[in-house]
């Protein structure tokens, strides 16, 4: 553990230069990207598009916010860290004496044998009893059929799994198929109550096309426990969306 410190601290101390360029050329990467989401929400008239460009800003903020703060701990360590920490005396640190004090051996006194007479002794054997283990019968196993899927309105855009009022735990994979004509991209949501206000998109949106496969995967320790809808809404070239497909589940974690 010490070895990979000190590691640490001379790669800080030797490489960051070449720590701060690759920060910096991340941030102008993200900053691209910022401004190009911006463009494209102020040129779009779609909410859904809207929504997109939003979501690509948010990302791109959050990288720039992660390489400054990375730039603010390289910093930290090279100006404040390795200057007060003596990197020789975490690899090398100082050996410990040990001295052997001899020991006097005490001659250890010779017993003389002696006879005992020994008696003889008689050994009655007993009969082993047999013990019957009470068995349990195993009780039948019961199969509790799964959640039938939702009736979606379009066959090709639709959620097969988990199925109407089903109980999600921990890490759940939606599977379903999301296709079109004139496809642009799809987008999995989740709203929270019987009646959502508002929708959520799990993840990202997704531009490749998904026939009975893994649509989105719902991390579920991230929401509270509760009654919700997915929705599932396939975009095409023009903007347009057929009526999206929703599925009420419920989260028990």
């Amino acid at each position: 553990m010490l070895h990979i410190i000190t590691l640490l601290f001379n790669a800080i101390d030797r490489y960051s230069i070449w720590l701060y360029a690759f920060c910096l050329l991340l941030i102008l990467y993200y900053m691209r990207s910022l401004i190009l989401a911006r463009s494209e929400r102020s040129n779009t008239i779609f909410t859904i598009e809207r929504e997109v460009a939003a979501h690509k800003e948010g990302r791109a903020l959050s990288g720039i916010g992660v390489m400054l703060g990375l730039a603010v701990i390289i910093t930290g360590f090279k100006y404040y860290v390795v200057p007060n920490v003596d990197i020789e005396m975490i690899a090398d640190p100082t050996p410990t004496l040990s001295i052997i004090v001899p020991t006097r051996q005490v001659p250890t006194p010779t017993l003389e044998p002696t006879t005992v007479e020994s008696t003889p002794t008689t050994v009655v054997q007993q009969q082993p009893t047999a013990t019957l283990e009470p068995t349990d019968t195993p009780a039948p196993p019961t199969n509790t059929p799964p959640p039938p899927p939702a009736a979606c309105p379009d066959p090709n855009n639709r959620i097969t799994s988990p199925g109407m009022n089903a109980s999600l735990s921990g890490r759940v994979a939606i599977y379903g198929s999301a296709a079109h004509g004139q496809f642009q991209f799809y987008k999995v949501e989740f709203g929270q109550g019987e009646d959502p206000s508002a929708w959520h998109v799990i993840n990202d949106i997704h531009h490749n096309q998904v026939s009975g496969g893994v649509l989105e995967e719902f991390d579920t320790t991230a929401v509270p426990n509760g009654v919700y809808w997915l929705q599932l809404t396939v975009v095409d070239q023009s903007g347009n969306f057929p009526p999206p497909c929703r599925v009420r589940v419920v989260v028990q974690n």
